[in-house]
């Protein structure tokens, strides 16, 4: 049971089928966040069914038939996701792929490997404690 000063952490979805990334984002995020993962769109779809999430993180190559982009573009259209930030996390650094994040409802990019300090940054900025 928590007492009434603690505050509970925000929730960070990290959707990322690469186990060590899945490892080096929990490491990284465990201090300051309720970290949970999903590996495919499938899996993120029902963490966001199941649990409240305040922030995604949302690596764009997955496994399955759909990617990361559309899993944003299927949250985007429901109103109880539309206000939920995704940052997206990919190992392509092209101009258009960052176009293309933000296109599909995307409200920030990091290009990996990710910068720990610029990561933190970008999620601070989105969730305010």
């Amino acid at each position: 049971m928590m007492s009434a000063n603690e505050k509970q952490k925000p929730v960070v979805l990290v959707v990322e089928d690469d186990k060590n990334t899945q490892l080096l984002m929990s490491f990284l995020l465990r201090d300051e966040y309720d970290v949970c993962f999903a590996v495919s769109v499938a899996e993120a779809k029902q963490k966001m069914e199941t649990k409240p999430v305040d922030l995604i993180l949302l690596d764009l190559s997955l496994q399955g038939d759909e990617d990361g982009l559309d899993l944003v573009r299927y949250l985007r259209t429901f109103d109880r996701w539309k206000g939920v930030p995704v940052i997206a996390t990919t190992a392509h650094a092209f101009a258009r792929d960052r176009e293309n994040c933000m296109g599909a409802g995307c409200n920030d990019y990091l290009s990996k490997p990710i910068n720990r300090r610029e990561m933190m940054d970008k999620i601070k900025k989105y969730i305010q404690k």
